[in-house]
């Protein structure tokens, strides 16, 4: 029951704040622009929140959050102020920018500003959380006092630990809080819209002021009481304004007169299905299997016969007495190296013309001509595309098992399976990382160098060890030791921020898309 209730907290925490956007959406035609401009609103805020109160805990201002610290309501006032005013401010300038532009003159684009806001945050901190969780569960049998900590941290970790066993249902405490968090960011977020729309300054005062005392009465009270006393007093604090909302919700009506959401669903499975046949008739679907199941195969071949090829090379049989014996290990790390070192150019030639394309050939304004929904055209794409992935994956996974059964010792054939759906998450992050790019430019080459762009920028950003088990990087290194002997432990926060990366590109290029003439 732990695994389960803690793989439903997480996702819930990922999809529940999108699924209201979904449905909001839907019922209101509100662009999909504003829920993107919430989540930057949130990022851009933590850009000088963080460093903010760094700042203020080096200059001791901040001190220790905890039961028995000095100043710990000074503290808890000083952190809850720090974030009610930072956000506060980073909402100020993005409604700045929508109202300049006309983008948010509705009461519906409000609560989809503050969905995005608070939903970024509940998707980051539902990484975190599954992080946590599967590094509790990995040490559950681990004699805790070899592990080095502090007496501090052995009793923290031991209550966490006993916790997540005994009593897991207390997970969705987490979840809890991300729905009071939620509809306070809502709250906010509409505050601060009533405040543009109405020439008004007390909204925004009252939206910081009220941010930072539920902040501030967070940080105190988990000090001293129980986590779901903690959770009501939240829900009073947060409950007026759901109540407030609730009177101000206008009378549901559309823009334009637009299809049921039935509809759309039935739309976008048969682009999906028009998609998959251009890639068989285009022999795209061909080429990237050929070349996945040629990985798999030639690896192991790799592994095990480059000493026997370096001494059949004049002048080189001294190196190959360097070369150690070569083990299933060196198979599997050839075919993961030859894997990333092409996939993800692969994933960029195939998916760069995908929306630059079509509407460098003016077929997309045909197509969407007909009753096809905007998102349908853009998603059936990346489905098609990560049909086509797994596939190729799927094949090259098994050819490489195949080869290395054969030229060295046995694999564990499910974690190894398993480490090559880790490579096809993998490869849908820069297929969805070249999407974005194809919708953003404006020819097929714009769109190449876009993804390009966004592709090295991930690469990159996986090398810091600060942020790398949040970047596509640690699925590889993930995979390359599943299969192989001894125990690897569980990474959730890799599988869930690469899963919240591909979700927030492809709303992105959802949004942008929108506002496009075609």
């Amino acid at each position: 029951m732990t695994i389960l209730f803690s793989t439903i907290a997480v996702l819930l925490m990922i999809f529940l704040p999108l699924g209201l956007a979904v449905w909001l959406r839907q019922r209101f035609a509100v662009p999909w622009l504003l829920f993107c401009v919430g989540m930057l609103t949130f990022i851009g805020s933590q850009t000088y929140h963080i460093p903010l109160n760094n700042w203020l805990t080096d200059l001791g201002v901040l001190g220790e959050v905890s039961a028995d610290a000095p100043g710990l309501w000074q503290t808890a006032v000083i952190l809850g102020l720090s974030a009610g005013l930072s956000e506060t401010i980073a909402r100020v300038l993005s409604y700045a920018f929508l109202f300049r532009r006309k983008l948010a003159e509705r009461f519906e684009a409000g609560v989809l500003v503050g969905l995005g806001h608070g939903g970024i945050e509940a998707m980051i901190i539902g990484v975190f959380t599954a992080g946590s969780l599967t590094a509790l569960w990995a040490i559950r049998n681990v004699d805790l006092s070899t592990l080095g900590m502090t007496v501090a941290e052995l009793t923290a970790v031991s209550q966490q630990l006993a916790a997540l066993l005994q009593t897991p249902w207390l997970v969705f405490a987490a979840v809890f809080e991300r729905l009071i968090a939620l509809t306070l960011h809502v709250t906010i977020s509409v505050l601060v819209w009533r405040a543009f729309k109405y020439r008004q300054v007390w909204p925004v005062l009252l939206g910081a002021l009220w941010h930072s005392v539920l902040d501030a009465t967070a940080v105190y009270t988990a000090q001293f009481l129980d986590i779901l006393w903690v959770e009501l007093i939240l829900l009073g604090l947060a409950l007026p304004g759901a109540v407030w909302l609730w009177w101000q919700w206008p009378v549901p009506t559309k823009m334009q007169p637009g299809l049921s959401w039935r509809d759309e669903l039935a739309l976008w499975g048969t682009a999906v299905g028009k998609e998959l046949q251009e890639q068989w008739r285009t022999r795209r679907a061909v080429v990237m299997v050929a070349v996945f199941v040629l990985f798999g195969l030639a690896s192991p071949l790799i592994a095990k016969f480059t000493p026997e090829i370096l001494k059949s090379v004049p002048g080189a049989e001294q190196f190959a007495g360097l070369i150690p014996e070569p083990t299933a290990a060196d198979a599997v790390g050839q075919y993961i190296k030859n894997l990333t070192q092409f996939g993800f150019v692969l994933v960029i030639l195939l998916g760069m013309g995908a929306v630059a394309g079509e509407k460098e050939r003016g077929t997309a304004a045909i197509i969407l001509s007909k009753p096809l929904p905007r998102w349908a055209f853009l998603l059936s794409k990346f489905v098609a595309q990560a049909v086509v992935y797994l596939v190729a994956l799927l094949l090259g996974t098994l050819a490489a098992y195949y080869y290395t059964l054969v030229l060295f010792e046995p694999l564990a054939f499910g974690p190894f399976l398993f480490g090559g759906l880790l490579l096809w998450l993998w490869a849908l992050v820069f297929a969805a990382a070249t999407l974005l790019g194809s919708t953003i430019g404006k020819s097929t080459g714009g769109a190449a160098g876009v993804a390009l762009l966004g592709a090295v920028l991930l690469l990159i950003l996986g090398g810091f060890p600060q942020v790398s088990s949040f970047f596509p990087s640690a699925l590889v290194g993930w995979a390359a030791q599943l299969g192989l002997p001894g125990e690897v432990p569980f990474n959730g926060a890799a599988l869930s921020a690469n899963g919240v990366l591909i979700l927030a590109f492809l709303i992105t290029a959802v949004a942008l898309f929108e506002r496009q003439e075609i």
